[in-house]
């Protein structure tokens, strides 16, 4: 059985659905279901489902309504324990609840693909009121975070339309405005970003008296002007580089994404590194390098947009944030990022630019058959 309260509440058991009464008895159950598996007393239920002040037959009406659901709900228990009731469920049949860990598990997508309308909609009272603007602000967050996860992904051409639209909704929220910078970035438009920008700060200043937090400025700085840094991060070339022609002339052919992958000693290290010195000037805005070993990507991804030129207050704390500016800072820039001694595929994806125009050389003892099949690297294998 699963319980739905985001949108009309209603109950399913299998494809069907379960008939739980008017609009009274539904409250009821919803109020059992927001504290499911906690006892919720008598008159906590009655002020919830009837207010401040219930009438006298309320109290009765409860028990009747309790006793309909029990027979509802076949399976389900609603106990009688310590002056109230419980209902006894997993919470993860609730969408409610499961839409709460996944946000805590960081999946917003998950988690928004449970929303299907307000939550109660049908459903009044203070109680009702004040669970529904909650949950929106909830649901509002979680929604920031999947467009920063569709940001990291590559999406901005297909964001630039529906985040316009919702700034003009919410037009001094500096964190969706702060999305619609790096789609507009993504998306080729620098110049609308610039504009939008503009915009902003002076609405901020003629309605709220305030310029904008110190993370917009940043990205403004970092995003609509040029970058001043070009990272030049590769370790020294090797002096006693000799022979691989093969492996050099396989490096030479296009591609955005290319592994080395070969046992420890191969000399995949020395080659990647001899091969980015002698192709530096085909990348004029720089080259990153990292030696990942067992390095978590989330430190890397912070480390490379510091060496991009961000300062620390400008960088966003959430992870699928960072990824999004990592991939906006490259969008129109054409740099190699040397990735060496990449433990999995999955270590390696959050580095990936989001652009052809970047150049990105993995090494790795591993064959990392993900970055082959889903990315398009091609693989020289020594």
């Amino acid at each position: 059985m699963r319980f739905h309260l985001f949108g009309p509440p209603v109950v399913r058991r299998g494809t069907g659905l379960v008939d739980v009464g008017h609009a009274r008895q539904l409250s009821v159950l919803a109020v059992l279901l927001v504290d499911v598996n906690q006892v919720v007393g008598v008159d906590k239920l009655l002020a919830r489902v009837w207010g401040d002040a219930p009438p006298r037959q309320a109290r009765a009406a409860l028990y009747s309504y309790v006793s309909r659901l029990r027979t509802a709900l076949d399976g389900i228990p609603i106990v009688r324990r310590s002056g109230g009731y419980v209902l006894e469920a997993d919470p993860a049949s609730i969408d409610l609840h499961h839409f709460r860990s996944l946000v805590a598990l960081a999946r917003p997508a998950e988690a928004m693909a449970l929303v299907r309308g307000e939550p109660f909609e049908g459903l009044h009272g203070t109680w009702f009121a004040g669970l529904r603007e909650t949950l929106a602000g909830e649901i509002a967050a979680a929604d920031l975070d999947h467009t920063d996860a569709r940001l990291a992904a590559g999406e901005h051409m297909s964001l630039v339309a529906e985040l316009t639209a919702r700034t003009s909704e919410r037009p001094l929220d500096e964190r969706l405005a702060g999305q619609l910078m790096r789609a507009l970035i993504g998306a080729g438009q620098r110049a609308d970003a610039v504009a939008y920008y503009s915009q902003l700060r002076h609405r901020l200043a003629d309605e709220l008296g305030l310029d904008p937090g110190p993370a917009l400025r940043d990205l403004h700085a970092s995003l609509v002007q040029r970058p001043q840094w070009s990272p030049r991060q590769l370790p020294p070339a090797p002096t006693d580089f000799a022979g691989m022609a093969a492996e050099l002339a396989a490096l030479d052919l296009d591609g955005p994404i290319v592994t080395i992958t070969g046992p420890a000693g191969a000399g995949k290290t020395r080659l990647a590194v001899h091969w980015a010195h002698e192709h530096a000037v085909d990348y004029p805005d720089g080259q990153l390098f990292v030696a990942l070993g067992g390095s978590d990507p989330a430190d890397v991804v912070r480390e490379f947009i510091t060496a991009l030129g961000t300062s620390p207050d400008g960088i966003p704390p959430e992870p699928h944030a960072q990824t999004a500016l990592y991939r906006t800072l490259l969008a129109d820039r054409r740099m190699l990022i040397v990735l060496d001694n990449a433990a999995d595929t999955a270590q390696v994806v959050p580095l990936l630019p989001g652009t052809p125009h970047c150049r990105v050389v993995v090494t790795s003892r591993e064959r990392l058959p993900g970055l082959v099949t889903a990315h398009g690297a091609r693989p020289v294998v020594l």
